[in-house]
């Protein structure tokens, strides 16, 4: 685990009540104008054989980012389910680097969400992925 002093000014830890999610952690966002970023520091738990970043953990990454947006976007704090997620892998990424994901929304069709999402190291891309969620009635979010 990394030490949180290394985490960049305004990242604070997501808080997940999803063992899934909470074994590959700590992930950390940011709200911005944009929405929310999420970033983690790539330890030697996220590596694969070849050394580096895995990329079931990018893909993983894109897909939290692009959900915490869309269930976030509506004010309502909606639980949102993945459809589709749309991966192009551009980059490696490495043991030590703090890998930050930024998310775009596209369009809302009644309970269908679209976004897509850059990793990125430094200005570095790693990650390109795009999805669609849709928002389940009448529950919220519980983080």
């Amino acid at each position: 685990m990394t030490d949180s002093v290394n985490v960049p000014c305004g990242f604070g830890p997501i808080i997940i009540e999803e063992p899934f999610t909470a074994r590959i952690g700590p992930l950390y966002t940011k709200e911005d104008e944009t929405g929310y970023r999420v970033g983690f520091f790539a330890d030697s738990s996220h590596l694969n054989i070849e050394g580096v970043v895995h990329g079931g953990m990018l893909a993983t990454v894109a897909d939290q980012a692009i959900g915490i947006n869309v269930a976030r976007s509506s004010g309502e704090r909606t639980d949102v389910l993945t459809v589709h997620l749309s991966i192009d892998y551009i980059g490696p990424a490495y043991e030590g680097d703090w890998v930050e994901a930024t998310t775009t929304l596209s369009k809302k069709d009644g309970r269908i969400r679209f976004g897509n999402c850059e990793l990125r190291v430094g200005d570095r891309l790693v990650l390109k992925a795009s999805a669609v969620f849709t928002a389940l009635r009448g529950r919220s979010v519980k983080a």
